[in-house]
This record gives structure tokens, C-alpha cells and sequence, in this order.
């Protein structure tokens, strides 16, 4: 947790990528403590964005979708809220809100009712807000210990720094920058990455299924699927993102991109 969120006694964890996450309580109170806890802690990652009633009402979608739509009838499950910075397909940086909940399957909302929706409305508002910027995909938990495997569905919308840089950087060295990545895969459970370096270039490799590059200031991948991805060192969050939901991906045989 960051020296900041500590004094303004905001209770999020904040890992050293950047990523802010906090667990959210699967009962009516899901929405509200998810609204206000990110009004509160935006300022304190120097994070601004165009309008903060638009996300606010977002963040209660996400969190409300998790409780009508991610809760087991047992009412055993788990649901966290994520919040980092990440630079944009679309140009300049991106906030990215995460609701993290244990349910694997996605459950697609109702079909429509005399033109509406009884539940589910919540995504249709998050599509308007963010045109087209959400998803889910199947992802580990962040703050569970043993790790729990479920899904996320994100939004992201565009965001500026407010005056200093982005919290605890990583490092831009090759073998420096996937120590980091690798801590953050193992906090994730992903064990199987196992460290090389050929030619001078670190990496992590689970043999025929997913391996990771470091060149150049570059995070680069390529997994069993086909699937490929580059993205700098600076990104380090959401390349730990990307691979545990390609890792994910690997062993459902299937995924949901971002």
C-alpha cells in the first residue's frame, strides 16, 4: 500500500506495477462501497479523468452486475475491484476499472422484456459511457491467498496524470524488469514460468504453452494459441494482465480478448 492511501486511510492494496485493489462485499452494499471507494482514491494515484459522475455511475455498474449476476446461490464467493493505469490502443493513457468476482462461467444478460431489461441494464450503460472500451475475461484473484481462479469485466476510459509520474515504475533493465513480472506472475499462482536467458535476452517460458521476452525496454509474448502481444515495461500491470488471462485462456481453450 502506498505511503498516500495510508494517511488518507483508504484500505486498497497497491501492488508495485501500480494496480490498486480492494475486496468488495458480496451483499446490497457492493455498489456504494465500490462508487465511494474510487472517488476517493483516484486523487490519491494522481489520476484524472473527463467526467468522474460518468465513472462513479460505472464503477456501481460493475460491482452491481458482480452481485446480481457473478453470486453463487450458496452465497460462497469472492469479488474484488481493481484500478490501474495503462496506455491506450486508442492513444495517450487509460484508466482501467476491474471487477474481479469467482463465478468462471460469463452469464449473459436476460433477453429483453417488453423492450427492457429486468437485470443487466448495468452493461448497456457501461457500453453508451465507454463506447465499446469493456470486456470480461477469465482471469486469478489479486488479493485471495490461495488464489482464486473467476473472471474480470473492465471498463476503461481516457485519463491524464495530475502532476507526478506513475506510481512505482518499474525498472527498464531486461533481467530487472521480468524479476518484477515474474513476482507478480507467482503472487497470481502461475508457478510454470520458469526463468531463462538466451543471448543476453531475459525471458520465461512454460514449454509449449506460453513464453515472455524482455528487450528493448519491451515486454514481448507468444502462447501455444497463436496468440501474440508487445507492450513496454511500463505496462508492467497489464502484461501480467494479458498473460494470466492468456494462461487462462490456454486451459479453457478459449478467452475473451481486450
Amino acid at each position: 500500500m502506498t505511503k498516500a492511501a495510508t494517511e488518507c486511510g483508504i484500505p486498497w492494496s497497491l501492488e508495485p506495477g501500480g494496480c490498486a485493489a480492494i475486496p468488495l462485499p458480496a451483499d446490497e452494499s457492493i455498489a456504494s462501497v465500490a462508487r465511494a471507494q474510487v472517488r476517493t482514491l483516484l486523487p490519491v494515484l494522481g489520476l484524472a479523468v473527463k467526467d468522474a459522475d460518468d465513472v462513479a455511475i460505472m464503477v456501481s455498474e460493475l460491482a452491481t452486475n458482480v452481485l446480481q449476476h457473478a453470486t453463487p446461490r450458496s452465497g460462497r464467493s469472492r469479488a474484488e475491484l481493481w484500478v490501474y493505469q495503462r496506455a491506450s490502443v486508442l492513444g495517450g493513457d487509460e484508466l482501467v476499472v476491474k471487477a474481479f468476482d469467482s463465478l468462471r462461467q460469463w452469464r449473459r444478460p436476460p433477453e429483453r422484456v417488453g423492450g427492457m431489461h429486468e437485470h443487466g441494464r448495468g452493461l448497456e450503460i457501461i457500453e453508451l459511457l465507454t463506447a465499446g472500451r469493456w470486456g470480461h475475461h477469465p482471469t486469478r484473484s489479486r488479493l485471495s491467498s490461495p488464489v482464486v481462479r473467476g473472471k474480470a469485466t473492465w471498463f476503461a476510459v481516457p485519463a491524464t496524470r495530475t502532476g507526478h509520474p506513475r506510481p512505482l515504475a518499474p525498472r527498464t533493465a531486461g533481467t530487472s524488469s521480468m524479476r518484477d513480472l515474474q513476482a507478480m506472475l507467482v503472487q497470481r499462482g502461475l508457478q510454470r514460468l520458469a526463468p531463462r536467458n538466451e543471448l543476453g535476452v531475459a525471458m520465461l517460458s512454460a514449454p509449449g504453452e506460453l513464453t515472455v521476452w524482455c528487450e528493448t525496454a519491451t515486454f514481448r509474448w507468444c502462447a501455444r494459441s497463436g496468440e501474440t502481444g508487445k507492450l513496454p515495461v511500463t505496462d508492467i500491470t497489464e502484461v501480467c494482465e494479458q498473460l494470466v488471462r492468456v494462461y487462462e485462456g490456454l486451459s479453457e481453450g478459449g478467452d475473451d480478448r481486450q
